[in-house]
């Protein structure tokens, strides 16, 4: 009988014993581990690696000893590791244990939200902490010392770097995650009590002040609006707009917004107002408004589509006779048109940018290259990231600008092929990045570094799908490739509007199935 087959009388116990038969038949003879010693490799991979990664997702141990055996190189690099990263053992502890709650409460929100008593129990998980998390925000709240002060945006990246692994960052997990499982399990004033909460620092968790800000807006405008048409209920519902709107103020007065939640909150703004009856002369107008994308030109182009094919992405009839994807038959169009192109995504501009930064992003600054065995610095996605090279990453963009960037790729491209590097794909020929390069010119590249150095952990995703260009005329075009019934992404929307002020052409190319390539906007 199947394991996945029930029958009557089968206890989930019987079945489970069952399972495991079988599997043993299959394995052979298999041996448990003490869980001290698994407890020990844990508590080991953190501190030497730094890395709160669940240890049965990380690579890190594989790698080192694949780089050991000179299966893998790393880049060479000065390490500079912190030997008082965690102030002492007992920390250490704590911090890893409040990591793994983090850790099961991300698994449990998987389930399914009609899983209502999965959610109930990660929320519980977070109430259990509630209290250390409300200690912790009495004690941000004090007055800081003359000795306690930090001095100099640099040295302040690198302090709040270091708060990646306190037990404080654990904590943040932990309540950002309550507040998931609250709205889940619809207790809407209390996910609003712990989005508040969380708003109320700004030691931990910078980059998702964003999130926070829209979600508790929403909180305001919907989930906690009071229903009907009464007097009462309409007057409780102006209340609830004005405290959405003063919401979205707070939001757009907050540095730590991105790009991207920043349109997202004004045109929240613009719809609360419009709900109001707020006139137009009588709007809010505020520095960091952004309520409208600049979209670039969009084309449309026509192929066929292959009909037998059910799931995954969509798959149509090349030029060449031989089925291809949506952006391989793109290409086809554009290279018709007489541009040389690659499908390269995201991997183009990441590869670029690192292979023109390599020295700063590999610079032995405190408490980021900890080993011999990393790929990146530890602090690549986070927000600290170019506020503690702030100096070195300017001078490097204006180096650009002024065209001194042809010989640099080529330089550490050659010097460094076939390294393990976050970003970099060795398989896009060096001459090839550095046509591309030359087509782009020192400003518009330098437009492009600038966005991944300040915000790397957002921009490594949602750059347009083909790169295009002409040797000859030195013209250069990006293309963000659409299939029938496909939408754009919120990233990739922002890279468009980057892209279009920055003077970049791009556009949208729609892949519309039919034979009708003669109707086609050229």
């Amino acid at each position: 009988t199947s394991f996945f087959q029930k029958n009557k009388g089968d206890s989930v116990q019987q079945r489970q014993d069952e399972f495991i038969k079988s599997v043993l038949q299959v394995t052979g003879p298999v041996v448990r581990l003490n869980p001290l010693v698994s407890e020990l490799f844990e508590r080991l991979h953190l501190v030497f690696f730094r890395s709160a990664t669940h240890l049965g997702d990380s690579n890190s141990i594989k790698s080192a000893v694949l780089s050991e055996i000179g299966q893998i190189r790393f880049p060479s690099y000065t390490v500079m590791r912190s030997p008082d990263l965690f102030a002492s053992r007992d920390a250490v502890v704590q911090y890893k244990q409040l990591v793994e709650v983090g850790y099961e409460m991300e698994v449990l929100l998987t389930s399914l939200v009609k899983e209502t008593e999965q959610h109930m129990k990660g929320w519980e998980m977070f109430v259990e902490h509630q209290s250390e998390w409300h200690m912790l925000l009495e004690t941000l709240r004090r007055p800081k010392s003359p000795a306690q002060k930090v001095g100099g945006i640099e040295q302040m990246s690198r302090v709040y770097w270091r708060r990646h692994f306190t037990a404080g960052w654990a904590l943040a997990r932990i309540a950002e995650r309550g507040a998931r499982f609250a709205a889940n399990t619809k207790q809407f004033a209390r996910e609003r009590d712990v989005l508040e909460s969380l708003l109320s620092q700004d030691a931990f968790r910078l980059g998702k002040r964003g999130e926070w800000h829209e979600r508790l807006i929403l909180l305001h405008t919907t989930h906690l609006r009071p229903k009907g048409t009464s007097v009462e209920a309409r007057a409780q519902t102006a209340e609830a707009l004005e405290r959405a709107k003063r919401a979205c103020v707070r939001a757009l007065d907050d540095v730590h917004v991105n790009r991207i939640s920043l349109h997202a909150i004004s045109r929240q703004l613009r719809t609360i107002e419009t709900k109001l009856g707020v006139s137009p002369d009588e709007r809010i107008e505020h520095p960091r408004m952004c309520v409208e994308w600049q979209m670039p030109l969009e084309r449309v182009v026509f192929g066929m589509r292959v009909r037998n094919i059910r799931r995954g992405p969509s798959v149509w009839d090349g030029s060449d006779g031989i089925p291809c994807s949506v952006e391989q038959l793109a290409l086809w169009r554009y290279r018709e048109l007489g541009y040389t192109g690659i499908h390269s995504e995201n991997t183009l501009a990441t590869t670029l940018f690192v292979l023109l930064f390599w020295d700063i992003v590999f610079c032995p600054l405190p408490g980021v290259l900890d080993t011999e065995y990393q790929s990146q610095p530890l602090d690549m996605g986070s927000e600290s990231f170019y506020f503690s090279r702030r100096a070195m990453i300017e001078q490097r963009l204006a180096e650009i600008s002024d065209g001194h960037f042809v010989q640099s790729i080529g330089d550490v491209y050659e010097k460094q092929h076939g390294v393990e590097c976050v970003g970099v794909s060795w398989d896009l020929p060096c001459d090839q990045l550095q046509t591309i390069a030359s087509c782009l010119g020192g400003q518009r590249l330098s437009a492009i570094c600038r966005v991944l150095a300040t915000e790397y952990r957002l921009k490594r995703s949602g750059f347009p799908d083909l790169c295009l260009w002409n040797a000859q005329t030195k013209h250069i075009l990006f293309a963000e490739v659409k299939g029938p019934n496909d939408k754009l992404s919120e990233t990739q929307r922002d890279w468009l509007d980057i892209l279009v002020t920055s003077k970049i052409d791009v556009e949208v190319c729609h892949v519309r199935d039919g034979d009708a390539r003669d109707t086609e906007n050229v």
